[in-house]
């Protein structure tokens, strides 16, 4: 049986035991302007970091204004709205024949509705078409939400160690570690 668009991008939750129907997001790059919201997005889940990262790179999750400018300039921002309302953002930069995802994160009050899986679907496929063989990025393995989420979306963890990251095409990500971090990657 064939599904209508609608159907496809429907997504169903159960909470406190009614049905909850998500359709799926609208996804389109973010304009310089859009990027305070990027911002918003990722500093709603910083305190979630806190516990465990080492104190210099909590400051690429307490972004400032500065950051927008900067990261606008070197990555392709998408931003996923439900409605009018945006609900998360996703980061794409080409690095040879893969695509390094540098953000992904969903407002901290609309986690576990699959925005995350669906603004990796976004990526990927833009990946896809323009010929990427995959997807990379870190994670801190006491992310346990992040990590599981990329491991069941098909991620691999393939280094774990800083020396080991840091080796992945000759250093390219030394400007973006944060300590402790590992990698992983996605092959299509």
């Amino acid at each position: 049986m064939m599904q209508n668009q609608t159907e496809i991008g429907e997504r169903l939750h159960r909470r406190n035991g009614r049905r909850i129907i998500h359709r799926g997001l609208d996804i389109q790059p973010a304009k310089r302007h859009e990027m305070v919201v990027a911002a918003n997005i990722l500093r709603s889940s910083a305190d979630w970091y806190r516990p465990f990262l080492h104190e210099k790179d909590m400051a690429e999750h307490e972004v400032d204004e500065s950051w927008g400018e900067r990261e606008f300039a070197r990555r392709q921002f998408y931003i996923g709205r439900e409605g009018n309302a945006p609900v998360g953002i996703v980061s794409s930069q080409s690095v040879g024949d893969m695509f390094y995802i540098g953000y992904i994160y969903v407002y901290d009050h609309q986690t576990g509705k699959g925005f995350g899986p669906q603004l990796l679907n976004h990526v990927r496929d833009v990946a896809w078409r323009e010929g990427k063989r995959g997807m990379v990025l870190i994670a801190h393995p006491k992310a346990f939400w992040a990590t599981r989420s990329y491991r069941r979306f098909g991620f691999e963890c393939i280094a774990t160690t800083r020396d080991q990251v840091l080796e992945w095409r000759g250093g390219w990500l030394k400007p973006y570690y944060e300590e402790g971090f590992e990698l992983y990657q996605y092959l299509f």
